[in-house]
């Protein structure tokens, strides 16, 4: 979703697709109740703008919170076991623990000053009080602004009832020219100009206007259903239409129709509104939980009387009647349905009685897409599966969901909890997909090789939790099942997972023997990523055990074998293993390359171990080389991230003894006062920041570049970005010509504007050229 913060703030608030109307009073009432309260829920009916006005609240009060404002959306999320890995996962904390998350989330908050945005708490209200409660006992600079149709129901909480938007009330009808202070008349008028361009005011339509808005009870989300119509019928036949419409509920009566009935209605009007072929699909879309795309809804929503070469179309038309929502994520058109709308056409589904069939369906879709993940994962496409699970997650979850839930669909959750093995280790979601993996097995006992992957894969996911106890029955039952079923596969996987839980107790000869059999089991099975995997951990198990040649050798093959592939998320992990036998070797300055490496390569998938990884090879290169402050700096850095995601140094025994060591050594060369002063340091700049110290890319810009206009240091990197901008190149055209992540080029130039305090790109380009004449002169 696009940003909408200011460059370089911390934060991930969405860009507002339409004119944000009115609310001044609202929203600084808001601002003054969070200066009062650390925690403030808004309250109201669904339809009545919370989210809009959260969000816009939020956006003004950016500079009060150094460490970002952050929303989390929860409409989507059906477990409430997963809210705090949600959370977590929103602000970028990769927990690698098998500790409890809620402990986790609060350690990462206690020192920050953060605004989270929890959106939608209703359906997970009870889960939100606990885990609220929590944070805020822990965390004194965090505050919470939360919506909710309900109350969260803690002391201290502060509870603001969203009103309806202000419109003339009774009968006194206001001038024409004075209709632009009612907030309702405005969103009226400013969405009727969006589908009639020339709509506007006059003295013949004023007294319609208002009419049709108090009869909408001033609700945002029944207006704004209400002005599309005016693409088909005129002002006073909308009118007509609504009155008539209102009349049959209240079967005629004066009384008023209580709100929450007045956007039902609107709802349903708009329904009847829509041609069969519409209805069915808003129907049947309802089954995506977060977004879809137009291929899922194509594979998915297509049959009888929905053609799936018409889905692109009536696509188009629901969301010119406001059904659905458009919108662009990096050049690629997405949809979805606001929740309101979302709950509705699930009811329609389930009453025509094929909620079970187009849940199969979207389920079916979302396992192929996941065995389809895997299959590629080694390859020039890595990057974007990734980035693909990621956006996909809560359709992810509503498909687990739907499997062990359903009966007799188990099996296929397993196949595909277990096929992404990869993406619960990369992204961090360890706890989560050990969840998602138990739950499965204990609804299963008949072998199978679904059961038999998701049994490794959970025993890898508990083993670096370090919760070997767990891991070592599942080990047991994988090994005997895949011998009873010759599976070769689950077989050499069980053989490493016990060569690596040798390695975590320290037994590095068992591991070694194991490792090699594992290793040599996936060769025999011609699986890559396996091969890959286990040789990660025996070459430092072998490294360790001081076998340097045959380290370097088993290192340099698994390079060899990511660079054919195209891969960087293991080939990460593979140049930390060099950079470790390098530094046992001796050899500090290829100890440090080798970590350099391996962290820009880290930091394009946020693969937040390797990143601690390197930082301690780094600093323990830096403490040979004699630069104990640097090498301070960097265990400090490190030191943040294992807090962050536990299981330091993989919890090896030896690389800890080496950890301490080191960082005996420095603490001597500097002194104790100077070693905590850097350390320090260290632990409290962002993790982006430390790996720009790091790669050394914190140097300043020449005299009369932009140091010229404040504190404006352009890192070597975003210089070369900066000269890239000045030639024309789009973000996609940077990171292919610097080798680089979108996402990374993207981030440079957030960074250079944020220094620079532009706006723009051009302003950008002029700068360049500025410094050049400065540089000729």
């Amino acid at each position: 979703m696009p940003a909408s913060k200011p460059p370089g703030r911390a934060g991930n608030l969405p860009a507002e697709l339409t004119t944000f109307i009115g609310r001044r009073r609202e929203i600084a009432e808001i601002k003054r109740l969070l200066s009062v309260s650390r925690l403030v829920t808004l309250t109201g009916v669904g339809g009545a703008g919370k989210t809009r006005l959260s969000l816009r609240t939020a956006a003004d009060l950016q500079r009060a919170f150094a460490d970002g404002v952050w929303l989390v959306e929860l409409a989507a999320l059906e477990d409430q076991a997963l809210l705090t890995q949600t959370i977590a996962t929103t602000l970028g904390i990769h927990d690698r623990t098998a500790r409890w998350p809620a402990p986790a989330l609060a350690e990462y908050l206690a020192d920050k000053r953060l605004l989270l945005v929890l959106d939608n708490c209703e359906h997970l209200r009870s889960a939100c009080a606990v885990l609220a409660d929590t944070v805020l006992r822990a965390a004194e600079g965090l505050h919470i602004l939360a919506t909710s149709r309900q109350a969260l129901g803690l002391t201290g909480e502060h509870i603001y009832q969203v009103p309806t938007m202000s419109m003339p009330s009774g009968d006194r009808m206001p001038p024409p020219d004075a209709l632009g202070q009612y907030e309702a008349v405005n969103l009226f008028v400013d969405r009727a100009v969006a589908v009639q361009p020339g709509f506007a005011v006059t003295e013949a339509n004023s007294e319609t206007i208002v009419r049709a808005c108090q009869r909408l009870d001033g609700l945002p989300l029944a207006i704004e259903l209400t002005a599309v119509r005016l693409r088909a019928l005129g002002l006073d036949e909308l009118l007509e239409r609504l009155e008539d419409r209102f009349r049959l509920l209240t079967a005629g009566s004066p009384g008023a129709l209580p709100r929450h009935q007045t956007l039902r209605a609107l709802i349903d009007w708009s329904s009847e509104l829509c041609s069969p072929q519409e209805r069915t699909l808003w129907e049947r879309l309802s089954v995506f939980s977060g977004g879809f795309d137009l291929h899922a809804a194509e594979a998915i929503c297509a049959g009888g009387e929905v053609v799936e070469q018409d889905i692109l179309d009536l696509l188009a038309d629901l969301v010119d009647k406001s059904i659905v929502i458009a919108e662009e994520h990096e050049g690629r058109q997405r949809y979805r349905l606001l929740e309101t709308i979302r709950q509705y056409g699930l009811e329609r589904l389930r009453a025509s009685g094929t909620e079970k069939e187009f849940r199969q369906r979207h389920r079916d879709y979302f396992a192929n897409l996941t065995e389809q993940a895997l299959i590629e994962w080694l390859s020039p496409t890595q990057g974007q599966w990734l980035a693909d699970l990621l956006r996909e997650h809560n359709n992810l979850r509503a498909a687990f969901d739907f499997c062990f839930t359903e009966p007799g669909q188990a099996d296929i959750g397993l196949r595909m909890t277990g096929a992404m093995w990869f993406f619960w280790i990369a992204t961090g979601l360890t706890s989560e997909g050990r969840r998602w993996l138990e739950r499965g097995l204990e609804l299963t006992e008949e072998p199978s090789s679904a059961r038999s992957r998701a049994l490794w894969v959970c025993g890898y996911l508990c083993t670096i939790q370090e919760d070997i106890a767990t891991a070592e029955p599942m080990m047991a039952e994988c090994s005997a099942a895949a011998e009873q079923m010759d599976d070769a596969i689950a077989s050499a996987w069980a053989v490493q997972l016990r060569g690596m839980v040798a390695m975590s107790e320290g037994d590095l000869r068992s591991a070694r023997v194991c490792l090699e059999d594992g290793l040599n089991r996936h060769r025999a099975n011609a699986n890559p990523l396996g091969v890959l995997d286990s040789s990660f951990y025996l070459v430092a198990v072998t490294a360790l055990l001081g076998d340097l040649d045959k380290a370097v050798e088993l290192c340099e093959e698994a390079i060899e074998l990511c660079d054919s592939r195209q891969e960087r998320w293991l080939k990460s992990y593979m140049l930390w293993d060099l950079g470790l036998v390098a530094w046992q070797q001796g050899d500090l300055v290829r100890a440090a390359e080798s970590g350099r490496d391996g962290l820009r390569l880290a930091r394009e998938s946020n693969e937040q171990w390797v990143i601690a990884f390197c930082f301690e090879i780094l600093a323990w290169a830096a403490g040979g080389e004699g630069k104990p402050a640097r090498a301070a700096r960097l265990l400090g850095a490190a030191d943040r991230l294992w807090r962050r995601i536990g299981a330091p140094l993989f919890g090896m025994r030896h690389l800890v003894t080496c950890h301490e060591e080191q960082t005996a050594a420095v603490r001597a060369a500097l002194g104790a006062k100077a070693f905590d002063t850097e350390f320090e340091r260290g632990t409290v700049i962002s993790t982006d920041d430390a790996i720009a110290y790091a790669l050394d890319e914190r140097e300043r810009v020449p005299e009369g570049t932009g140091a010229a206009r404040g504190d404006t240091s352009l890192t070597k990197r975003e210089l070369e970005v900066a000269e890239l901008i000045a030639q024309g190149l789009s973000n996609k055209e940077i990171a292919a010509k610097l080798v680089i992540s979108r996402r990374t080029a993207e981030a440079h130039v957030e960074h250079i504007l944020g220094k620079l305090a532009f706006s723009s790109r051009a302003q950008v380009a002029a700068w360049v050229a500025e410094q050049r004449g400065v540089e000729a002169r």
